[in-house]
């Protein structure tokens, strides 16, 4: 029995040992590390370099950029930095050029640095004076911009104007080669209906399949005013332009309707000394009898111009 007792004994009393030895062997190493860690180190750190605010008119090399420092600082400190690195931002547009790079001068931006990376003056050794951050120069174009923009007004309804872009013109930058083969630009398409009022808004640039080009403007607004129109009935008289010296032509008839849409507001203002129709003997083709009637002159505020006939009757007096 006691033999027995023994071997059930025997390896509880290992396990137990085992359990001990391996807490104290964890503790000892977690207090040595401790102690490692709150030394203080002398230790190059590696701070990737992060850029805002690219100029539009440069195109950025992609190779990343470090800043390398040194820095004298407790174990727990540089193993922060080094597991966790803050980027440092760097505002470009602000930089100098040397033509081909953009020079980041380390000991003016000193104090910048320390307090986006959280250091102090006496903990930070900076490795380089400069920064240089390679770029190509973009070439520059200002393109007209192109409306898709379809307006469907509402029965009785209408515009003098054509629908207004503004800026009617973008700037883009980018490769030479690629901005020499844009011509121009278009909205993204857009279809009012039923419009009964002015109508305004922005609107997109259309910048599908473009590419690697920098827009300095990517929407543009739109505008067009639209008024109630009616339509007016106006008897002109015809003139005949051309014929022969001594020739005297009658026609028939002598005068004709035009009629046109205008906007309410400008109905009253319309006359018919504001039209002149005419039919020109030098357009008349060997053997044909009659005259087709031509508006040289109509006020601008009027739309949808017609004439009531298209063929004017001649006859020549001998």
């Amino acid at each position: 029995m006691i033999s027995d007792l023994k071997k059930i004994a025997h390896p509880r009393f290992k396990r137990t040992n085992f359990k001990a030895f391996s807490f104290f062997l964890g503790f000892s190493l977690l207090i040595w590390i401790l102690v490692q860690f709150s030394k203080t180190y002398q230790e190059a750190v590696r701070i990737p370099v992060e850029y805002s605010q690219i100029p539009k008119d440069k195109i950025i090399d992609d190779k990343p950029v470090f800043l390398d420092i040194r820095l004298e600082e407790s174990g727990f400190r540089i193993a922060w930095f080094s597991l966790f690195k803050n980027d440092l931002k760097i505002d470009l547009t602000k930089l100098d050029s040397n033509g081909e790079e953009l020079v980041y001068n380390v000991e003016n931006h000193s104090q910048e640095i320390r307090q986006q990376l959280d250091l102090n003056p006496e903990e930070v050794v900076f490795m380089e004076e400069t920064l240089k951050i390679p770029y190509q120069q973009k070439t520059v174009k200002t393109v007209p911009v192109l409306s898709q923009i379809q307006v469907d007004f509402q029965p009785g309804y209408a515009s003098n104007d054509s629908l207004r872009i503004s800026p009617d013109s973008i700037t883009i930058s980018g490769a030479k080669n690629k901005v020499d083969s844009i011509k121009s630009l278009k909205t993204i398409y857009l279809e009012l209906k039923k419009v009964n009022g002015p109508v305004s808004g922005s609107i997109a640039i259309d910048t599908s399949g473009i590419g690697e080009i920098t827009f300095y403007e990517n929407k543009v607004n739109y505008s067009l005013q639209v008024e109630k129109f009616t339509e007016g009935k106006i008897q002109v008289p015809i003139n005949v332009t051309n014929a022969p010296e001594g020739m005297e032509i009658t026609i028939f008839p002598k005068t004709l309707t035009v009629i046109f849409k205008v906007s309410l507001e400008n109905y009253k203002d319309i006359s018919k000394s504001d039209f002149r129709v005419v039919c020109d003997y030098r357009e008349l083709e060997e053997g044909q009898s009659f005259f087709i009637p031509k508006v040289l002159k109509k006020p601008e505020k009027i739309t949808q111009l017609r004439l009531n006939v298209n063929k004017v009757q001649f006859v020549v007096q001998k």
